[in-house]
């Protein structure tokens, strides 16, 4: 038996210390790094030129071709790891089947190492874990909805409907601006909860098998 008490803290380190399957490792190429840092430069930049510069052929110019070399840069980016994709429908299933395979000893491992710590302090992690998971679901729809249940499709579908009949250059107000770079942060907090809760889950779960008989 473990002689330290076991923390939520140490069930989270054992957590990220799993090993991931291969086709998880996936680490940014330099080209992609580039061009994403690129892109996003340029479209700042074309950003600040057309709301601060007069609406001159000059101003319009520059904003052009930064939008060409944003575009540029991003295909640049996004491409450099398509070869290496599979999209095969039997490839996707072989590959589920393969992670599957490679996750589950550590998963039961996780397990074994869990129902090495007295069945009482277990017990008690689980009911608290529980207790957060339910506090947040219930604070969670305050600020996001159903935006869990929906997932990001019903958004890009918004945005294609708002965006269709945008021109170029964009002429948003600064207040314009200023709201939708609150939305996106409300929407990476929001995101940010929902892995929190997440997690919460996960660890009730572990906890839970571990009581199993």
């Amino acid at each position: 038996m473990e002689s330290s008490t076991l923390t939520f803290a140490m069930l989270d380190k054992r957590i990220e210390s799993l090993p991931l399957h291969p086709s998880y490792q996936f680490t940014p190429s330099r080209r992609m790094a580039w061009g994403n840092s690129i892109g996003f430069a340029s479209a700042l930049l074309g950003q600040i030129i057309s709301k601060t510069l007069p609406n001159s052929r000059w101003a319009l110019a520059t904003v052009v071709v930064l939008l060409v070399i944003e575009l540029t840069a991003f295909i640049v980016a996004w491409t450099a790891e398509l070869p290496g994709f599979n999209l095969k429908p039997s490839s996707e299933r072989r590959e589920s089947a393969e992670i599957l395979d490679f996750d589950m000893p550590h998963h039961e491992a996780l397990i074994d190492w869990l129902r090495d710590f007295p069945r009482e302090r277990l017990q008690a992690m689980s009911d608290f874990a529980g207790f957060r998971v339910e506090r947040l679901r219930s604070k969670l729809p305050l600020l996001i909805g159903g935006l869990d249940r929906l997932g990001i499709l019903p958004i890009l579908a918004a945005l294609v409907i708002q965006l269709k009949d945008m021109h170029w250059p964009p002429q948003a107000s600064w207040p314009e601006v200023f709201l939708f770079a609150l939305l996106m942060g409300l929407y990476w907090l929001s995101v940010l909860q929902v892995g929190v809760r997440f997690r919460l889950e996960l660890y009730d779960m572990l906890l839970k098998k571990a009581l199993a008989p």
